[in-house]
């Protein structure tokens, strides 16, 4: 008999002896799904995941909110964030907390020089919410300084260049936001974070003030001791 014939002649005797035994194939029971603490951990990690994506789509993976809903600077910007500052400033507390909700333009005002000092009128800039005054020594270009009440109710003056775009004009909008009208950059009001835009990784310069009675004194050595950022930061 050939092989092929043999392996045929095989088969039914395998076939019967099955029957014979009258057992069938048992199929493998199915995996048990999760049980009690198991499940509650997929569902907690799998609701982490996300939240950790949803967070990051929404800030880029930059700065983040922290307490009482103020931006917080990225590692890239924060070494330039109070660079003229000296340790431990405070800004000067002019007025109660306050929520910005509409949007409010520039006021220009006329800044007064003496041979060491700027000074403005802090009830115009508390009027006007945001103010710009030019600080034109004579012989030389001016240099345009912003004044604004921080939702805290802190006093922020500083230099009102948005760097590299070199926009001057700022703008508090609806949003609770201080935006560059030239570029449209967004900045924290109270920390000067970078939200969005070209120039969000540029801060703008605050400066140290006083404030006696209705009057902001700003140290001229101060403002001529300014120089505008590196350009050393993405941009765009």
């Amino acid at each position: 008999m050939s092989q092929k014939k043999h392996k045929q002649a095989i088969q039914p005797a395998k076939t019967a002896q099955a029957n014979a035994s009258g057992k069938k194939a048992t199929p493998a029971p199915p995996a048990e799904p999760p049980k009690g603490n198991a499940r509650i951990l997929m569902v907690v990690v799998a609701v982490a995941i996300v939240g950790i994506i949803v967070a990051v789509n929404l800030t880029g993976g930059e700065s983040q909110t922290g307490d009482g809903g103020v931006r917080q600077p990225s590692a890239e910007e924060a070494p330039y964030i109070g660079r003229f500052l000296p340790a431990n400033y405070t800004a000067p507390v002019v007025a109660e907390p306050t929520a910005y909700t509409s949007t409010i333009e520039m006021a220009e005002l006329t800044a007064v020089l003496s041979e060491t000092q700027v000074t403005i009128p802090l009830s115009q800039v508390k009027g006007a919410k945001i103010a710009l005054a030019q600080y034109a020594p004579e012989g030389q270009a001016p240099l345009p300084l912003i004044a604004y009440v921080k939702p805290s109710g802190g006093l922020f003056v500083g230099v009102s260049f948005c760097a590299p775009c070199q926009g001057e004009w700022q703008t508090i909008q609806a949003d609770g936001t201080l935006t560059c009208n030239a570029c449209g950059t967004k900045r924290d009001l109270e920390s000067q974070a970078g939200i969005s835009g070209s120039c969000k990784l540029y801060p703008i310069d605050e400066l140290p003030v006083n404030v006696e009675g209705d009057t902001i004194i700003i140290d001229r050595a101060a403002v001529d001791s300014w120089t505008p950022q590196p350009l050393d930061r993405e941009v765009g």
